[in-house]
């Protein structure tokens, strides 16, 4: 009785943390972060599946029915816990880096529950209301412009703070970056196009600033991660020519639109670079594909349905504005992304490659959204590494081997321009 209640409970252990790892993400808020730790945290399934399967082994002829269920979901729960290892190690080769274990045991958690409020500063005022943006910069040295980047965080456009990523911050400052972490305003008061032209107005401030802060405007790279990709990456490609047709931004027509237009909708936030963590880059597909379908918050975001707004959907999408002069850009996207499809950062990466914009593309195997909250996980240090290039390259500092390519379908697509 003893030994089939501890096969049936490390058959039910590891069958729910398999599930947690390979199911689509639920909805409930506590489950999808349980999800993502787990998935984060993948080296947790081995112990506990390694003792299934020594349980199972050494229970087979006593309990044969629930030795073999325990065996079988303790190997699948192995499976999941040690094949984002290996193929993080084959991505890390190929992008010149080696994984650290000391790092994923000793990494920690990247993620902070509030704003550090002895950093913020107000940017903008739109409609009376403070934003404000936390600044992380180096201390000035004389005849010295460090390089910047402007960080956009992420939260379904709807929550989430300035700073809520702090080890990010903390590794572009060891770096020699100034960062600037911003808020913007969130849904549902304001639209998508709002919060788009909050992260221009940000990038004009900055620009305004810099040599009250000792940067270089022309080193400016804006990045962020799953919504504030998403911004970063629609701000950035803003300025190309092909998404300024006539009165394309004029169909914006809310008032607070109308207020954020009129004040810096246009003026000069021009970026050396965008670097897109997980963030969506087609609107219309993400929310007709994924559980967002179902979210009455999408409408009031972009300002009516697809059908009837097309337009704010095509400048909410950076794969749709997409111009052979968009800024240097990088997609860092996990390929077992269950909020955000990974096929919205191939589809992305192909449409660059196609114009021959400069950019590179990195998929990390079995990783999944919000990968970077494990900061010493597998893909952590593979984003690392592949940032950093990516970041010299903008400082004009000598950087390691390039030219990332797009893995799908046992093929090599190229995805880097020339």
């Amino acid at each position: 009785m003893v030994i089939r209640a501890l096969l049936a409970a490390l058959c039910l252990l590891n069958a729910a943390l398999a599930v947690l790892v390979a199911a689509p993400l639920p909805r409930v808020p506590a489950l999808v972060a349980l999800a993502v730790a787990v998935t984060s945290w993948s080296l947790v399934l081995v112990p506990p599946a390694l003792l299934g399967l020594a349980a199972a082994a050494c229970a087979g002829r006593r309990c044969p029915w629930w030795a073999g269920a325990a065996a079988l979901t303790a190997f699948a729960a192995l499976v999941y816990g040690v094949m984002p290892y290996a193929a993080a190690y084959r991505t890390a080769e190929r992008h010149g880096t080696t994984l650290d274990l000391g790092a994923y045991v000793g990494g920690g958690v990247n993620y902070a529950k509030t704003p550090d409020r002895g950093r913020g500063i107000t940017y903008a005022r739109p409609g009376g209301e403070r934003v404000r943006l936390d600044l992380w910069t180096l201390p000035k040295r004389p005849a010295v412009r460090r390089p910047a980047v402007v960080w956009v965080h992420g939260g379904g456009w709807n929550k989430g703070h300035r700073s809520q990523s702090p080890r990010w911050n903390r590794w572009l400052n060891d770096r020699g970056w100034s960062v600037f972490d911003i808020d913007y305003r969130l849904a549902p008061g304001v639209t998508q196009l709002d919060q788009i032209r909050d992260v221009r107005c940000a990038v004009h401030w900055v620009r305004r600033h810099a040599r009250t802060y000792g940067v270089d405007p022309e080193r400016l790279v804006l990045a962020g991660s799953s919504a504030g990709g998403n911004l970063a990456l629609a701000a950035a490609y803003a300025r190309a020519p092909s998404s300024h047709a006539p009165g394309a931004w004029r169909a914006a027509g809310t008032k607070s639109e109308r207020h954020t237009r009129s004040m810096c909708a246009m003026r000069d936030s021009a970026v050396a670079g965008v670097v897109s963590l997980y963030g969506p880059t087609d609107m219309r597909r993400l929310i007709e594909r994924t559980v967002l379908r179902a979210d009455p918050l999408m409408p009031r975001l972009m300002g009516g349905s697809a059908a009837g707004a097309p337009e704010r959907y095509r400048l909410g999408s950076p794969a749709r504005l997409v111009h052979r002069r968009v800024p240097p850009t990088l997609l860092l996207h996990g390929g077992a992304d269950r909020a955000v499809p990974v096929a919205q950062a191939r589809d992305l990466a192909r449409r660059l490659a196609a114009a021959g914009a400069r950019a590179s593309y990195v998929e990390l195997p079995w990783a999944d959204h919000c990968f970077d909250v494990n900061w010493g996980g597998w893909a952590s240090q593979v984003a690392r590494a592949a940032l950093g290039r990516f970041l010299d390259g903008i400082a004009g500092r000598p950087s390691g081997p390039g030219g990332f390519t797009l893995r799908t379908d046992g093929r090599q697509l190229p995805v880097q321009g020339r």
